[in-house]
């Protein structure tokens, strides 16, 4: 088994089966950064939260995006259950089936998961008229505990560039928030 692989499985089957999204909790300070920047016309959407976890940041993108809607998308059938028990709506999902289209997509601590992230980004660029992600920026927690694949900064900025070309970028402590507008609009 790949490192990777076991790290995703060891989160998946272990820490997100009895512990949820535990660090979710500690986020609160990262949405009352962003919401007062969030640009107005990613108000009031529909949004599609992808990789929702156990809902716990899925309910600040609905509170801070003031959202007409929201729907959550997970893999994990652990996770989908807290969120379903929070009252979200919340549709089994992996990132290898594609993405659904919409208004406003959502990546919160998410899309270091997906095994292609360019593949991804692109196809959320055709698939949704706005994007907001938020991604940790790769440290010593996300080497060793995270499943996914975090990036260093500038690898992250190599990504946005080669697949959005024009984003807005904001950086808070050690997470990177990106705004994006596809040429859907």
């Amino acid at each position: 088994m790949k490192k990777n692989a076991l790290k995703e499985w060891m989160a998946a089957q272990i820490w997100y089966r009895f512990f949820g999204c535990r660090y979710n909790k500690n986020h609160d300070h990262i949405f009352d950064f962003v919401t007062p920047r969030i640009p107005g016309e990613f108000l009031g959407k529909n949004v599609i939260d992808i990789g929702c976890g156990d809902g716990t940041n899925t309910l600040r993108i609905k509170k801070s995006f003031r959202a007409k809607s929201i729907t959550g998308l997970e893999v994990n059938p652990f996770l989908i259950e807290r969120a379903r028990k929070k009252g979200l709506s919340v549709r089994k999902f992996r990132f290898e089936e594609g993405l659904p289209e919409g208004e406003l997509a959502t990546f919160t601590f998410s899309l270091h998961h997906s095994p292609d992230m360019g593949k991804t980004l692109q196809e959320a660029e055709r698939n949704f008229k706005l994007i907001f992600l938020c991604e940790p920026v790769l440290d010593i927690s996300h080497r060793i505990l995270d499943g996914g694949t975090s990036l260093p900064k500038k690898d992250w900025i190599a990504l946005f560039d080669e697949v959005f070309h024009t984003y807005d970028i904001l950086q808070y402590r050690n997470n990177l928030m990106v705004f994006h507008r596809s040429k859907k609009l």
